[in-house]
């Protein structure tokens, strides 16, 4: 499977999960957030983005995981009709997930593009090992992206 991330660091052990709480995991867990394109990345990382802290450049980091690899899932339908609201529904299902080690990898529905999907790494399960950063791809942000006021 071909997954995405935008970050500066070309890394997948989940650190930044350490630091602060996400839509599926508490603070003080490695995790490391993917999407299945890379428009569906830059989307998830342009909602937490501040016009006046866009970078000039960013890295698309392009993640491939071995076809064997078990993957859990979560589907909307599953959820509360307003799952999109309640973000502590969605870090327990996250936390639990991580709890359990069930699996290196959780498809969990994007809140921005509801046909979209994001993919969840568990960096401590034994299968994230096998799941590597294939390219790194420098780009320039297109600054219609953010419009000044």
């Amino acid at each position: 499977m071909e997954l995405w991330r935008i970050s500066n660091y070309a890394d997948l052990s989940g650190l930044g999960g350490l630091r602060a709480s996400g839509r599926w995991h508490s603070r003080g867990k490695r995790i490391v957030y993917l999407a299945d394109h890379p428009a569906s990345a830059l989307l998830e990382m342009l909602v937490h983005m501040d016009r006046d802290l866009l970078p000039a450049s960013y890295r698309l980091l392009r993640v491939l995981t071995p076809e064997r690899l078990a993957v859990d899932r979560i589907d909307a339908e599953a959820l509360a009709s307003d799952w999109q609201h309640r973000p502590a529904t969605t870090r327990d299902l996250g936390d639990q997930w991580l709890d359990r080690s069930s699996s290196a990898l959780l498809q969990v529905p994007s809140v921005i593009v509801p046909q979209a999907w994001n993919v969840l790494l568990n960096p401590a399960h034994p299968d994230a090992g096998a799941i590597t950063i294939a390219e790194i791809i420098e780009a320039p942000f297109d600054p219609r992206l953010l419009p000044e006021g």
